[in-house]
């Protein structure tokens, strides 16, 4: 069967040039919201730090449906309060 069964990722922090993630507990919460980003399109947890999304999920449709949903009210937000 052709086509993509499983999207994979390991969310986090890929550029160490920084020095601003010294801080164990502040490296930590980083990672957690990046986690948390990946988890609202549908992603999930595998094990460890891995994440696995179904392009065939009914949650990434819901999630896409959702985005769209906060973009347009993005934008409604923006128009109204530049007008």
């Amino acid at each position: 069967m052709a086509g993509c069964r499983a999207i994979v990722c390991s969310p986090g922090i890929t550029d160490l040039s920084s020095q601003r993630l010294t801080d164990q507990a502040e490296w930590d919460r980083v990672n957690t919201k990046i986690a948390q980003g990946w988890q609202s399109l549908g992603f999930r947890l595998f094990r460890d730090n891995v994440y696995l999304l179904s392009p065939a999920s009914q949650d990434l449709e819901e999630q896409r449906g959702a985005l769209r949903g906060r973009l347009a009210e993005l934008g409604a937000s923006w128009r109204t309060g530049t007008s």
